[in-house]
């Protein structure tokens, strides 16, 4: 996303103990990246150049060495039926931007493991 974001993101992974943030440029990065690095949690933006989030979600539930990890959606479009999109794709929470600090902690915290 913008470097604004990723500014914000990195601060509030901050305060969380157990979060080393990686950030990918691209879709088509961040799915190497994923087979390689395994994350806990991934966090993704709808929309990306090149390959959307949707279709980078549906490569991800393709492997064996991704389909677990849990994918959040990152979006500044809120209406009722992207969030219901993004739900029935398989993304297992919603973040709007502008970012509400406490809601974007909240829903990382809700899929970290205890």
């Amino acid at each position: 996303d913008n470097p604004a974001n990723l500014l914000l993101m990195e601060d509030v992974a901050i305060g969380f103990d157990s979060i080393d943030l990686i950030s990918a440029a691209s879709a088509e990065t961040g799915l190497v990246m994923a087979k390689e690095v395994r994350p806990t949690l991934i966090l993704m933006d709808i929309n990306l150049p090149g390959m959307d989030g949707f279709t980078a979600l549906k490569e991800l539930q393709k492997s064996s060495e991704t389909e677990d990890i849990p994918v959040i959606a990152v979006s500044a479009n809120a209406m009722p039926d992207d969030l219901q999109r993004a739900k029935d794709a398989g993304f297992k929470g919603y973040v709007k931007k502008p970012f509400q600090i406490d809601a974007l902690i909240g829903e990382i915290d809700s899929h970290l493991p205890k």
